[in-house]
């Protein structure tokens, strides 16, 4: 038989169950040690699960297929992709890395370094970037010339904030891709960077006269928008914002019914999660577990999340996730232990005491799954804009839970969303005009203010304008209602962050010194807010940003806490 190997039996199970093959699947009957493993057919159906979308069985079969062939760099990747797609991360990417490594040893053997880019890319998109450059660096020994190649590594060097490193690689790409408009599009925007805002937009400008790619177009007019604001050209800055949204509308799969869906959450969230249910189980009947209290960092997107995480997680005492995906697995687990795919407060309803401390259970082992097990013995503060929208959830499952919420003007808000491009879903796809992000940001923040009273978590609302005018004051009084003590190290976050893989927009702006910028900006777009002010006004009223700004000390200034 061909292309067979025998799995060891000291080696570890390939069922997953962490035990020795020899004491696991091995004298069962037909087991694979009975036989040879026959790799090509299991590597077509590793392939084949993984195009369907199936990671568990993927990751069954790459398993086997891993601890058949250990130095097999592919099959290892493999392994690892399914398993960050499983969302066993920190697992998955031990694999990937050590699937870099295998590669890094057999290079020299490598004829065909296309596998080397695909690992990078991976490693890059999972925030191990060190390791992505290294293939990326290594791949173009063997290839210098491909553009290919070389722009992989560009887009490596930009999410590790190393722009002027980029630069000369983007310019040899455009060079070698002349009519390529996403490598155009990324030399614009270091060129931009570079003091060459003219030089920029002129490329810009080509990249959307041929219209080569829509979703690519999109993302110029948006660029271009940046751009435009940076050198004071404000009205046409806008005219670009309106212009990428109506493209980014209409490339979305999302159709009128989804797109009303967040809305439609928001409103039976507020009508479901009432006193009664946000009370139903008091905090000292919940924390009899035995398991740590969390922290949630929550807030509208574009409120300055991202930068309090930063400043947060170079804390010793504090592990602050980036994006966490865990609460909208908890809710899936609401939904199976609950058997309704209802609402998420009637799911909750039907729940008893016993179930809601499996939730946390559920929680607290994904995390340690995520993050190991430093998060059971640190304080976790865990930060996802989007888990607002879950807001009754955290509080129901975690009563005793401390909640940051950030606040930023809401007029600055709406203008930074407009500039910015996300993935299109349910909980983004009315961020492409004017009137959908302020009607959002309505319904979240209403939402915010509907709960805020109610919930047993105690909560603190941070003012992004606060960070950047009075930042050690106001990080002090974050760090106290922690419970964790002032760290001096954390006034150099931007330097920890540099080099460092961050998901948001937010990622090349968190590796600076604090800048003032930022604040007021809707200014110089005043005549736009016509349009949404009636929308707006009453959370600008009811979150202090009325002029004149409400006195320090009182509720709705600088900081709200309960």
């Amino acid at each position: 038989m061909q292309n067979a190997a025998k799995i060891s039996r000291n080696a570890p199970c390939p069922c997953g169950s962490g035990k020795k093959f020899k004491a696991c699947c091995a004298d069962r009957p037909g087991s694979v040690s009975a036989i040879p493993l026959d790799i090509e057919p299991l590597h077509r159906q590793a392939r084949q699960a993984v195009a369907a979308g199936n990671f568990t069985e993927a990751e069954r079969c790459f398993r086997q297929l891993a601890h058949a062939k250990p130095a097999d760099a592919y099959f290892k990747a493999g392994l690892g992709q399914a398993l960050c797609w499983l969302h066993r991360r920190k697992e998955g990417i031990s694999c990937l890395l050590q699937a870099a490594r295998l590669l890094e040893r057999q290079a020299a053997k490598s004829r065909d370094p296309r596998f080397l880019v695909e690992l990078s890319a991976q490693l890059t998109h999972w925030g191990e970037v060190n390791a992505a450059e290294r293939l990326a660096r290594l791949a173009l020994t063997l290839a210098p010339k491909s553009p290919v190649f070389l722009n992989n590594l560009a887009l490596c060097l930009v999410r590790m904030n190393r722009h002027q490193e980029a630069l000369p690689v983007s310019r040899q790409v455009c060079q070698l891709l002349p009519d390529h408009p996403g490598c155009n599009i990324l030399l614009a925007i270091l060129e931009a960077r570079f003091a060459a805002p003219e030089q920029a937009l002129d490329r810009l400008n080509r990249v959307i006269e041929r219209n080569d790619d829509r979703e690519q177009t999109a993302r110029a007019w948006l660029e271009k928008a940046v751009i435009l604001d940076k050198i004071g050209r404000y009205d046409e800055a806008f005219a670009a914002m309106v212009r990428a949204g109506r493209e980014h509308s209409a490339l979305s799969p999302l159709g009128p019914e989804q797109r009303e869906s967040l809305f439609e959450t928001l409103e039976s969230n507020s009508q479901g999660f009432n006193a009664a249910l946000l009370k139903r189980w008091p905090v000292e009947d919940v924390i009899n577990d035995g398991l740590p209290a969390p922290a949630f960092l929550l807030g509208f997107l574009r409120s300055g999340t991202t930068l309090t995480e930063q400043v947060l997680g170079a804390h010793s005492r504090i592990i602050a996730t980036d994006e966490s995906s865990v609460i909208h697995e908890l809710t899936r687990e609401l939904q199976r232990l609950s058997g309704s795919n209802e609402d998420h407060a009637k799911a909750l309803s039907a729940l008893n005491l016993a179930q809601i401390k499996q939730l946390r259970q559920f929680y607290w082992r994904r995390m340690r799954e995520e993050y190991g097990d430093a998060v059971m013995v640190r304080q976790l503060v865990d930060k996802n804009a989007l888990n607002t929208i879950e807001l009754g959830v955290i509080s129901v499952v975690f009563p005793e839970a401390k909640i940051l919420f950030a606040l930023r003007d809401p007029r600055d808000v709406c203008l930074s969303c407009f500039m910015q491009a996300f993935s299109s879903s349910p909980a983004t796809v009315n961020l492409t005009s004017w009137q959908g992000i302020a009607r959002q940001y309505a319904g979240v923040m209403g939402y915010w203010l509907t709960l805020r009273e109610t919930m047993q978590p105690r909560y603190l609302e941070v003012r992004y304008e606060d960070t950047v005018n009075d930042f050690e004051s106001t990080f002090r009084q974050i760090f106290a209602f922690l419970g964790v003590e002032w760290q001096a190290s954390v006034l150099k976050f931007h330097e920890r962050a540099r080099g460092r893989y961050i998901s948001t927009p937010s990622f090349a702006a968190v590796n600076q010194p604090l800048y003032n910028t930022a604040l007021r900006r809707w200014t110089h777009y005043a005549k736009h807010y016509v349009e949404i002010e009636g929308i707006l006004e009453p959370y600008i009223d009811a979150l202090g940003y009325a002029e004149p700004r409400v006195k320090t000390g009182t509720r709705e200034d600088l900081h709200s806490m309960r």
